[in-house]
């Protein structure tokens, strides 16, 4: 199961045997700003290293209040 450590909201997640598939939005935590992008696929491996690909970054910049964020997600 995929956890949200800043500036995402999770739409849905598929669990798989070997790989998770996690599709969300970027959401900026200090105004709530959701851009209107398109939602963003990544594929995990569910396991508890960061090594093997349970963790994902990127960066944001909210566009109404200028919040520089880090999009995190980890499994």
């Amino acid at each position: 199961m995929a956890k949200v450590i800043s500036g995402a909201q999770i739409l849905k997640e598929w669990e798989g045997a070997y790989t998770s598939d996690i599709l969300y939005r970027r959401r900026c935590d200090n105004c709530g700003y959701i851009p209107p992008h398109p939602s963003i696929s990544v594929r995990m491996v569910p396991h508890e290293n960061v090594a093997y690909g349970c963790y994902h970054a990127e960066s944001l910049i909210c566009p109404f209040c200028g919040n520089h964020q880090i999009v995190e997600l980890t499994c």
